[in-house]
């Protein structure tokens, strides 16, 4: 019986004890959550998910090239490794710090801070681009926090063609970066980036995605541009060639369409890759064409004179007296045509055999107020407004600060400065039948899935002479192609016009001593004007300096490319191919 009651007590202590536990437990199950449950189920679902970015892809930059289009900029996928810091075992940390360290090529410690300056994101970059290799390498670690996902990266498989219409894109978070088409667009061509849920397993790899929690990625737009692959080759060919015969510092051009003001083709030599932007020196990544003014010289005469006579002021057949080669004026100095003696010249022959002192007496029949009118209506001394960052201006001085030096002197180029881009809008409305238009580099915007979503249109800023003196100024600058200065841009199949330009460069104490922009500004056929080419060669060092010798046999070789691919008609009458 003692036995029994002994027994019976043993089996009750034992029941007591185990219904403590069981309210102990569910004591604690309650505090846990009521107290901690949030926390908890937030570490659970940290564990069991992970956040994957998903980059969309960057729109690209594309040229024409025949009935296709040629890509110059686009984005293709490269490996990133990425950590994340709330799964790092803070006593493994410098560990898994120096491991990575050595495949990624980065120090340790540089690694460790990335991490632990950001202890509470769950995804945290360590290295961008990295190779398939590195790749390899980091997932072989098998480290739970540690992974791999790709981005886009930026590619210019034409290297160097185009390169600074094109440009670089402006480096994430540091101001006044990124060049060109690259920069304008830069909101367009941006991507969204996505985001994706996804269950992992124990060691953090993705097993299952969670649909419902996915943002999908947005590409970015691509724009398609105006050059023309061919053409811009040919000018780039050229400018490369004219650089290292002459020994010039620089040189830059443009081909444009005179009709609608297109831009099919646009370069400045010595360029860069734009892959490799970082190790080009700032003068090589400069679009020159559009952000640095010079003196044009000789180019600008036609402007004026067309002016003139579009005024009633002159006619071409306006005989001019230039005084056999040197002229002095009253409270103007003297100006000289270099060596030539010239006695009576038509204004059409001023033009055709370059007279300064031509220019200069239109200049003192037009007057100064009606100069500086038509410098600024052919856009001399305005931004265009075309679509690419930096455009210089130029510069016209205001009216009142103009004097009497200035009068003979503005006709034949001297005391304004200019872009090669203002030039050549300026040269193609002489041209075109008399509007100057607005130039354009892209051509059109299309979506992620090919849609069109802007399209260029053709805009006239205003019209500046008749399409009658338009066609007289045609016949003048193709008669400086067959008996003037601009012989060497003369070709065997196609007719073409054009005019040159020999300019001093000013420095800070006048004009520097042997240093000369020698220009050519051309078009072809005649009749109907397909392209028009400005070369600009600065401070050449050999084998000439005229505008006649460092660019028109550039020109010519652009524009005979051109008429080849745009398929234009051979227009030189029969038998006078071979003739010089």
């Amino acid at each position: 019986m003692h036995k029994q009651g002994i027994k019976a007590w043993k089996h009750s202590l034992v029941f007591i004890l185990l219904i403590l536990c069981i309210g102990g437990l569910a004591v604690r199950h309650y505090l846990l959550v009521r107290k901690d449950g949030q926390m908890l189920g937030e570490l659970a679902r940290r564990q069991q998910q992970m956040t994957i970015i998903d980059p969309g892809r960057p729109g690209g930059i594309f040229i024409a090239s025949g009935r296709s289009c040629t890509p110059i900029a686009i984005s293709r996928q490269a490996p990133l490794c990425f950590v994340d810091p709330s799964l790092a075992p803070a006593d493994q940390l410098d560990e898994i710090c120096r491991k990575l360290g050595g495949i990624l090529g980065k120090e340790a410690h540089e690694l460790r801070g990335a991490i632990t300056r950001r202890p509470n994101s769950r995804f945290v970059v360590l290295a961008k681009q990295i190779s398939g290799e590195q790749a390899k390498a980091v997932k072989a670690l098998n480290l739970q926090c540690v992974g791999v996902v790709h981005e886009w990266r930026r590619e210019y498989p034409a290297n160097e063609l185009c390169a600074t219409v094109v440009g670089f894109p402006p480096a994430p978070g540091v101001a006044n970066t990124g060049a060109g088409i690259e920069l304008t667009y830069k909101d367009l061509l941006a991507a969204k980036d996505g985001m994706m849920l996804s269950l992992t397993d124990a060691i953090r790899r993705p097993v299952e995605p969670l649909d419902d929690r996915r943002v999908l990625p947005e590409d970015g737009s691509n724009i398609v541009l105006y050059i023309d692959a061919p053409v811009q080759e040919a000018l780039e060919k050229a400018l490369a060639a004219a650089v290292e015969k002459h020994q010039a510092q620089w040189a830059n051009g443009i081909v444009v369409d005179p009709k609608t003001g297109a831009i099919v083709a646009m370069a400045s030599a010595p360029s860069f890759n734009p892959a490799d932007y970082s190790s080009a020196t700032p003068a090589n990544r400069t679009n020159r064409a559009i952000t640095v003014p010079y003196e044009p010289g000789s180019v600008a005469k036609p402007i004026f004179a067309a002016a003139a006579v579009e005024a009633g002021i002159v006619t071409y057949e306006t005989k001019i007296f230039c005084e056999n080669g040197t002229y002095v004026m009253p409270r103007a100095g003297r100006v000289s045509d270099h060596g030539e003696a010239h006695g009576w010249l038509t204004v059409r022959d001023g033009i055709v055999f370059s007279s300064n002192i031509c220019m200069a007496k239109i200049g003192q029949m037009t007057g100064n107020e009606r100069l500086y009118e038509i410098a600024t209506s052919f856009g001399l001394g305005r931004k265009s407004g075309i679509d690419l960052p930096g455009e210089d201006a130029g510069i016209v001085r205001d009216l009142h600060k103009w004097n009497t030096y200035s009068t003979p002197r503005v006709p034949f180029g001297q005391e304004v400065s200019t872009t090669s881009l203002q030039l050549v809008m300026a040269f193609s409305a002489l041209v075109n039948g008399g509007e100057l238009l607005q130039p354009r580099v892209v051509n059109r915007v299309l979506d992620s899935q090919q849609r069109v979503v802007w399209q260029s249109e053709r805009t006239v800023v205003r019209r500046v002479i008749s399409e009658g003196v338009s066609a007289q100024t045609r016949s003048v600058l193709a008669d400086v192609v067959e008996r003037g200065t601009g012989k060497m841009a003369r070709m065997n199949r196609w007719t073409s016009f054009g005019k040159t330009g020999t300019a001093q460069v000013p420095g800070p104490r006048g004009y520097e001593p042997g240093a000369y922009t020698g220009s050519f500004i051309g078009g072809s056929p005649v009749g109907e004007p397909r392209v028009v080419c400005l070369i600009s060669v600065f401070k050449p060092k050999r084998a000439g300096y005229y505008g006649s010798t460092v660019a028109a046999p550039y020109v010519k070789d652009v524009l005979e490319q051109a008429m080849v691919y745009y398929n234009v008609p051979p227009d030189r009458p029969e038998g006078q191919e071979r003739r010089r």
